[in-house]
C-alpha cells in the first residue's frame, strides 16, 4: 500500500481547506461560481502539500513504521 495514506490524507486537507474558504467568501457576502472555482483552487494549492507533508510527519514520527511496511503483531 504504497499510496494508501496519501489517498486519504490528501482530499481530506483539500476539502476541509476548501470548504473553509468557501464559508469565508459566504460570510463575506460572496455568493457565485467564482467563489466556488476560487475555493476549490486554494483547496488544491494548499491541501495537496499539505496532505504529503501529513502523510510523510506520520510515517517518519511512527516508531513501529519500518522500511515502508509497519511492524505487524504476531501473537
Amino acid at each position: 500500500m504504497k499510496y494508501g495514506w496519501k489517498l486519504i490524507i490528501a482530499p481530506l486537507w483539500v476539502l476541509c481547506v476548501a470548504g473553509a474558504a468557501l464559508v469565508a467568501f459566504f460570510a463575506f457576502g460572496w455568493y457565485s461560481w467564482i467563489a466556488f472555482a476560487l475555493a476549490g483552487g486554494i483547496g488544491l494549492a494548499v491541501g495537496i502539500p499539505a496532505g504529503v507533508w501529513t502523510t510523510r510527519k506520520l510515517r517518519r514520527d511512527d516508531p513501529h513504521w519500518r522500511a515502508g511496511h509497519p511492524v505487524t503483531d504476531n501473537r
